[in-house]
């Protein structure tokens, strides 16, 4: 049986990612941009079909290299594990279609706007199905 993650809990599963992948990411847009036109920002469902095989793919990573990392016995193994680990969310952000700059812009915004978390959501569920079937 399939069972579908919410957002929230899938969003929670890849907290490792945001903070591996934002080493690549682009730097911020520029100060000239002002605050109400980022939080705004209206993503197709595209970009939000982009977004959430990303998250299912980042989430999936995530999972297997988070017993790998806490069973490391050192700093530098855990540092390698991240590193591996963070690289393979890079290529599955990227393979998805979208830089890991808007992944950001896109995660950051489903953390504070419900509707775009429920429209990621829906998104979920069909990237989900997708990779079972």
């Amino acid at each position: 049986m399939i069972r579908f993650l919410p957002l929230a809990a899938l969003v929670l599963a890849a907290a490792w990612a945001p903070a591996t992948l934002a080493q690549t990411a682009a730097p911020p847009a520029s100060a000239g941009s002002s605050q109400r036109d980022f939080t705004q920002r209206d993503f197709t469902d595209n970009d939000l079909k982009s977004f959430a095989t990303a998250l299912v793919q980042v989430s999936r990573i995530n999972d297997n290299y988070l017993p790998i990392y806490y069973a490391a016995r050192t700093p530098e193994e855990q540092q390698a594990v991240e590193q591996k680990a963070s690289q393979e969310m890079v290529q599955a952000v990227e393979g998805a279609g979208m830089s890991v700059a808007k992944y950001h812009e896109i995660l950051g915004h489903a953390r504070t706007n419900p509707e775009i978390a429920n429209r990621i959501n829906e998104h979920v569920k069909e990237a989900v199905t997708r990779s079972v079937f």
